[in-house]
């Protein structure tokens, strides 16, 4: 497994759900042989969800593409809590259910995407 991340700037009074250490450490504790994941963390409207895309023509490695938004201060608390005790466990359940397909069936073939946090408003 391969982890690179990214992480943009944000307003003031803004903060990130999730720290690039902790999505890590949560992914590392399953055998997800040698996908990539790459963590994108920017400030827009998405929380937080992923998408799976297999090789293809051109990349010839399994990617988990992660991305992670920001909330206004005054909800991060709460938010985080989530993130962390639902979401992230939701995903690492999720990736693995997904790698442990055959690579030749059709739902490890083709690109899958999990919402784990819906947008915020």
């Amino acid at each position: 497994m391969e982890f690179t991340s990214e992480t943009g700037k944000i307003p003031k009074g803004y903060g990130y759900l999730l720290k690039p250490s902790v999505i890590l450490a949560a992914l590392t504790a399953r055998d997800l042989g040698g996908i990539r994941i790459h963590l994108v963390r920017s400030h827009g409207r998405r929380l937080f969800d992923a998408r799976y895309r297999p090789p293809d023509g051109d990349i010839p490695y399994e990617r988990l593409n992660i991305k992670v938004g920001t909330a206004h201060e005054r909800d991060l608390p709460p938010l985080r809590r989530q993130a962390k005790d639902e979401a992230l466990p939701a995903l690492v359940r999720w990736i693995s259910d997904l790698v442990a397909q055959d690579l030749p069936t059709a739902i490890r073939r083709g690109e899958q995407e999990i919402e784990l946090l819906p947008p915020r408003e």
